[in-house]
């Protein structure tokens, strides 16, 4: 089943020409948090992205049908310079396909983040998945990008992104064979774009706090090559 995150993946590419941020709407240097009350978990992101509340409205999908990907932060940065977007996701068990394809990381991934992108042009992969962890919780990212189609008389325009997803569990090895193994219950993913490849130095700003634990990089610089 088509996940339906594209819709706000790049929505800022849509809406760029209406919007602009000011020095008095946020300071960039001031880092913002968003928590996630279902599943405790809460997340740190630089100052200069801006949330869209209507992103975080529930939505039902285009044919009724329920979503198997939950957004629960869109957020993006416009300025005359650059323009960059992030969107948080979740996908449970109310798909549970698409959750078992998920809970694979790399390839699932690595599928969405083409099928994602496809819609405006060929996309590339830049960097295939890579694995890490994210305070002890298995963890993989892809790198891809996208000529975006050409408008007369503007510079033609490419399309970066990245899309990592991690385990909303650790996954705990059974004592025994015959004990059960603790399924992975939710993924959580978070999509970035940008105009400028320079641009993935911000998402190592980005962290996440599981429960208690200390907030920790949802991106670290070294996984990026």
């Amino acid at each position: 089943m088509v996940l339906r995150t594209s819709a706000l993946f790049l929505l800022f590419f849509i809406c760029a020409a209406g919007f602009s941020q000011t020095s008095g709407q946020t300071n960039p240097n001031t880092p913002k948090s968003f928590h996630d009350a279902a599943l405790n978990v809460t997340y740190f992101y630089p100052g200069r992205f801006v949330p869209d509340p209507e992103s975080l409205a529930p939505k039902p999908g285009t044919d009724g049908a329920p979503k198997c990907a939950h957004s629960t932060l869109f957020a993006n940065s416009i300025t005359p310079v650059d323009a960059s977007s992030f969107v948080l996701s979740t996908i449970d068990n109310t798909c549970p396909n698409v959750l078992r394809g998920a809970v694979t990381l790399g390839p699932f991934i690595r599928e969405q983040i083409l099928r994602q992108l496809k819609q405006y042009g060929e996309p590339t992969v830049t960097q295939e998945a890579t694995n890490y962890a994210i305070d002890s919780h298995p963890a993989a990212i892809v790198l891809a990008s996208v000529p975006m189609p050409e408008v007369k008389g503007k510079l033609p325009i490419t399309t970066y992104a990245a899309k990592a997803c991690v385990l909303g569990n650790i996954p705990v090895k059974p004592k025994k064979k015959s004990d059960p193994v603790d399924p992975t219950r939710h993924v959580l993913c978070f999509d970035f774009t940008t105009q400028h490849s320079d641009l993935y130095t911000l998402m190592f700003a980005f962290s996440m706090q599981f429960d208690n634990d200390s907030p920790m990089p949802m991106v670290p610089g070294s996984v990026i090559r």
